[in-house]
């Protein structure tokens, strides 16, 4: 076993510094040896700035996600909502050269002694494919080799394993077999979408051989105040309150 015996992993903060800076004090209470965000740490919320700084000097190491590239032209805003692009496009006007530099050099997956970390599903991950529910987990995981795989993008927390035989829902934790394999969608940070609005992140205990979901609620109004006054669409202020 290596030296990483607890890794909290981590996405889709989302420009929210009010849900970020809650999680990461609960993940330093989870004493863990590892912080991995998985991208998309931008895109909706009022500080995307202070989000990327908090994040790349805490994490081990940043994925990109969708919206961080469309924020640097490195992805095409027709496959953006409106609402999403007019996030995105003020996200660039605000963003410093030097964060956008960062966003530039992210890539959208990681492989690691077995394991996958990927913004969206491994399967061809820089297509941006949804993982939304244990099902879908668990097909996508057919299709791979790795033995764990975490994964964001959707905003909707859940484990799924091979066998299908493991199923965890938002919040928990789950022991893993030996003989299986496993997906987890860690969740968003900064816009849950799972119906539950407190901000998620998975921390996985290599050691003891489980996975838990965690949930922490956080300054949801603080986060809607700074979002309204920045004069980022209303609608964003409003479904960080609802988890939708």
């Amino acid at each position: 076993m290596d030296s990483f015996g607890r890794i909290a992993i981590f996405s889709d903060v989302h420009g929210n510094l009010e849900a970020l800076q809650t999680v990461q004090k609960k993940i330093a209470e989870a004493n863990v040896d590892r912080m991995i965000c998985l991208g998309d740490t931008v895109g909706y919320g009022a500080d995307p700035n202070t989000c990327l700084e908090g994040v790349r000097a805490a994490s081990d190491f940043v994925l990109a996600g969708n919206h961080d590239w469309a924020v640097v032209g490195l992805e095409d805003l027709a496959y953006f909502n409106p609402i999403a692009r007019e996030a995105v496009e003020w996200t660039a006007r605000v963003i410093s050269e030097e964060n956008a530099a960062l966003l530039r050099a992210y890539k959208p997956t990681r492989e690691e002694g077995g394991c996958c970390y990927a913004h969206a599903t491994p399967l061809n991950p820089a297509e941006w494919g949804y993982l939304f529910d244990p099902d879908e987990g668990s097909y996508a995981l057919a299709y791979t080799n790795f033995a764990m795989c975490f994964v964001g993008h959707s905003h909707r927390a859940f484990v799924c394993s091979a066998s299908r035989k493991t199923t965890l829902l938002r919040e928990g934790s789950v022991r893993l077999a030996d003989d299986d394999r496993y997906l987890v969608n860690v969740g968003s940070v900064g816009q849950p979408r799972d119906g539950d609005a407190r901000a998620a992140f998975a921390v996985w205990d290599r050691e003891k051989g489980n996975i838990e979901l965690h949930r922490v609620s956080y300054d949801v109004a603080a986060a809607q105040a700074k979002i309204l006054a920045a004069g980022l669409p209303p609608i964003l202020a409003e479904r960080i309150e609802v988890g939708m």
